[in-house]
């Protein structure tokens, strides 16, 4: 099988995350390339846009939400997210030691004894579920617009990337937000009661696989496959078993025992399409 390389690309930064242990060096497969001589095109590092965010995600713990009760709250993947989602679950305890409810509480108190609530008291009742869509929103928008700026596009010629175009890289702009969203928001089960723990889920094959088709993703050596390691009976994948490493913030390592879900969205399975 293939093993995917790709070269470093100036500029390109992504949100820092822990690395896994750095496994045997002798079995660690490179996203990237040193060969100089090659012809390649949009080869960057991380080759898939917030590819070294996936450790991190799966080191979180979710929670479902419907859809239609937190859409409003994402401005950027608003347009990319169609399907009840995931969302980190929200740290309920404050500095205090109370709850988001039991602060809320106190505070009606006070204003019904007519004493005086500071103004931190008031400001600080947020919502966590809003608070953790819109971080999640944010850091979404943030890769996206690294990414091609690291892969050379000019970003803010695709501001509103799900927005028809006729620019000819629209469609690569847009395959480019699609990955990132489908990163920072996995697909959850509709059936699920909103606020009920769900296991993260990766970025569906397929959706990898249609990133490399719209922005014609060519790297040097044997190429970019966006299923590797992990459990299959899939000949092909089987062959390329073993860990990979691409770049973080600043030039860091990071390395990725699996890749994708080697599945066709929309799925049970993965997310995207």
């Amino acid at each position: 099988m293939a093993r995917r390389r790709s070269a470093p690309a100036a500029g390109v930064a992504a949100a820092l995350l822990a690395s896994a242990a750095v496994p045997s060096r002798g079995f660690v497969r490179e996203l990237y390339t040193t060969n100089a001589v090659c012809m390649q095109k949009y080869c960057v590092n991380p080759v898939f846009p917030a590819l070294e965010q996936l450790p991190a995600m799966e080191s979180k713990r979710w929670a479902k939400h419907t859809l239609a009760n937190v859409s409003q709250f994402m401005s950027f993947c608003g347009q990319v997210v169609d399907y009840d989602l995931a969302a980190p679950m929200a740290q309920s305890l404050n500095a205090t030691g109370l709850s988001a409810r039991a602060r809320a509480e106190r505070v009606q108190e006070e204003f019904a004894k007519g004493n005086v609530v500071l103004d931190y008291e008031a400001t600080g009742l947020s919502d966590p579920v809003k608070d953790a869509i819109v971080q999640m929103d944010r850091a979404a928008a943030r890769s996206y617009f690294l990414h091609l700026g690291g892969m050379g596009i000019e970003a803010w010629d695709h501001q509103d990337p799900m927005q028809e175009s006729a620019h000819p890289l629209r469609p690569c702009a847009k395959s480019v937000a699609k990955m990132a969203c489908y990163t920072y928001f996995p697909k959850a089960h509709s059936v699920l009661q909103d606020g009920q723990e769900v296991a993260y889920r990766r970025p569906c094959r397929s959706s990898c696989q249609s990133y490399l088709q719209a922005c014609g993703v060519q790297c040097c050596d044997e190429g970019v496959s966006c299923v590797w390691g992990g459990t299959t009976d899939n000949e092909a994948v089987a062959a390329t078993q073993g860990p990979v490493r691409t770049l973080g913030q600043g030039g860091r390592e990071v390395f990725l025992q699996v890749g994708y879900v080697d599945a066709a969205g929309p799925s049970t399975t993965c997310t995207g399409d």
